[in-house]
């Protein structure tokens, strides 16, 4: 009965890891930069005397640190219940390991996400709902591209001895449980979206100048102005004038 209860334990650790992780990262990091696209207050961000990568950084780091720490509470508690059913606490390093590489793994794909489009949301919930949990569970051998499923091998291969990860192990696929894995494949994660939203940052900027750029600095509007400017207008009627300085002729006969 024991073993039993602690195979119900270890399961529950795969909802947190499938449905709690990811709809936070989902959450704070779609919100990076999505809320300054929607407020159209990205430009007073990319105008500031500071490199594109380090806002893209930034952004990412603020996001993961965030994420990072509401998961760390979620893995607490679920540490604790746990306790109740095995008695031991030595698990919480490893689900807390775990949950902060998934966590870390979404937030760099989301940030990236809500800098492309604004329905991240909707979006990201297709990716987690169904490429994650219809499209893997079909097709294991693409089980990495499964973020929580990344962070769950590592869990996995740092639980304790007296874990019961055969439990999890169906919910991984082809995945192999190596925590040194799950740490390479977020790092090359992270580096990658934030050099590509930093490039799109530059893109964004460069587009917005080119906007800016004929209303100030085009030539033929500046000559068409002073031509029209110093022009004189025709008559529009008798004893009118169609221009507000009136034609040189007709201020002559009026002075005379």
């Amino acid at each position: 009965m024991e073993g039993i209860d602690t195979d119900l334990g270890a399961l529950m650790v795969s909802p947190f890891f499938s449905v709690v992780v990811p709809l936070t990262a989902l959450i704070l990091g779609g919100a990076a930069l999505s809320d300054e696209r929607r407020d159209k207050t990205l430009s007073f961000v990319v105008l500031r005397p500071i490199s594109r990568l380090q806002i893209a950084s930034a952004k990412t780091l603020a996001a993961c640190g965030v994420s990072v720490g509401l998961a760390l509470v979620g893995a607490t508690a679920l540490s604790l219940t746990y306790v109740v059913v095995s008695g031991h606490i030595d698990v919480l390093p490893s689900i807390a390991a775990g949950a902060a590489l998934g966590c870390i793994l979404y937030s760099a794909v989301f940030v990236l996400l809500g800098n492309i489009v604004s329905g991240r949301t909707l979006i990201g919930l297709v990716y987690v709902l169904f490429v994650e949990n219809v499209l893997v569970d079909e097709l294991p051998r693409v089980a990495s591209l499964s973020r929580w499923r990344v962070g769950l091998a590592a869990t996995i291969d740092l639980a304790p001895q007296g874990f019961p990860a055969r439990a999890l192990l169906g919910t991984i696929g082809d995945l192999v449980p190596s925590a040194s894995s799950a740490l390479g494949a977020t790092t090359a994660t992270v580096v990658v979206a934030v050099l590509i939203c930093s490039v799109l940052l530059r893109r964004t900027d460069s587009v917005r100048s080119r906007e800016r750029s004929p209303r100030v600095y085009r030539p033929e509007r500046l000559r068409w102005r002073w031509y029209w400017s110093s022009s004189p207008r025709p008559f529009s009627g008798p004893g009118k004038s169609s221009g507000p300085r009136g034609h040189p002729e007709r201020r002559r006969r009026g002075r005379s």
